[in-house]
């Protein structure tokens, strides 16, 4: 019996031993923790270096000045007078000068579609658009890469000649992408900073934040698009205007184009921030209406153009429905019919 007690005592583990692997373990745990921090923090760099170099490759350097306009007549007679009145009330805007090669972007990646730019805030990035595979940007950069922060995108159900440009982005926790929309919840912030550019290929669009508010992803803002009616533009208007923390400037009316910005925002997932604003001064260098009729083309063209968009809508896309499924996170839920 006494050699059976020596035994068990020669088995039993030594207290240092067991404290040995503890902290084995616990060096293994903090490690491992800290290569997916730094990994993490590496990747999301990365994003920020990406942008940054995509906007320096895009950003036009030397953008070319506006066309010197003519002196006024001060000889000329009462006509001429009001002639020029007219002419100075429409040089009241200022003129908006291209920030970025839009056509460049595209011809890196066809999905983009233009660049928004908030002044004194981290937006400062490309716009995105895949109506057939609405959450590709959802973690893929503008290199279709794997990426954090993705890029903001603008809704699938919309074009660029909707009444109301919704765009998506992160609310990231480094400062990037639509994070910096928090700081008009704060009192003043709103009216210090209220511009928006949006850059398409078309030309540079300027838009003037009228409203913030907090809303949930299933909100009806969401499916106001296209104002089927002047009663249903003044209606929507309303409903955002009486749930907004902030109101900035007039109203919109009839005929302004609208541009909203989404991100997450608050402790539920459910839970967005929406910045609303609308269209106030734009400069358009070219549109698709503007060469329409003057190439002698057959003017049934763009009739048989439309006629397949049609078909393309009715028949081929539903077929892709199956990847339009609401599975991502930081996204309205999203009809898969359409």
């Amino acid at each position: 019996s006494s050699m059976r007690r020596t035994k068990m005592k020669k088995t039993k583990l030594n207290p240092r031993h067991l404290y040995a692997i503890f902290a084995f373990l616990l060096s293994a745990v903090v490690v491992f923790c800290g290569v997916q921090i730094w990994q993490e923090y590496s990747s999301r760099q990365k994003d920020i270096d990406t942008f940054a170099e995509l906007s320096e490759l895009a950003e036009i350097k030397e953008p070319d000045e506006p066309k010197e306009t003519a002196e006024p007549d001060t000889d000329g007679d009462a006509e001429n007078s009001d002639a020029d009145s007219d002419t100075q009330e429409e040089q009241e805007k200022p003129v908006l000068t291209p920030r970025h090669d839009i056509p460049l972007l595209i011809s890196q990646n066809s999905d983009c579609i233009g660049w928004i730019t908030i002044d004194n805030t981290a937006v400062d990035y490309p716009v995105m658009h895949n109506p057939d595979w609405p959450q590709k940007y959802l973690r893929m950069n503008f290199y279709q890469q794997y990426s954090d922060s993705g890029v903001p995108v603008l809704d699938y159900r919309c074009t660029l000649e909707s009444d109301n440009l919704i765009l998506f982005g992160h609310n990231m926790r480094n400062g990037t992408m639509f994070s910096s929309l928090r700081e008009y919840l704060n009192d003043g912030r709103l009216s210090s900073n209220p511009m928006i550019l949006l850059e398409t290929e078309d030309g540079a669009h300027e838009f003037t934040i009228f409203a913030v508010a907090c809303v949930d992803n299933l909100d009806s803002r969401y499916s106001f698009i296209d104002a089927e009616s002047e009663d249903a533009f003044n209606e929507a208007v309303q409903r955002i205007i009486q749930n907004a923390y902030y109101t900035n400037g007039d109203a919109p009316v009839y005929g302004d184009r609208l541009l909203t910005l989404s991100t997450c925002y608050g402790s539920t997932r459910s839970s967005r921030l929406i910045i609303i604003a609308k269209e106030e001064n734009a400069n358009v260098w070219k549109t698709e209406s503007a060469d329409a009729g003057t190439d002698g083309g057959n003017s049934d063209e763009g009739l048989l153009r439309y006629d397949f968009t049609r078909v393309r809508e009715i028949l081929i896309r539903p077929l892709c429905c199956w990847r339009q499924l609401p599975i991502c996170v930081g996204y309205p839920r999203i009809s898969p019919l359409h």
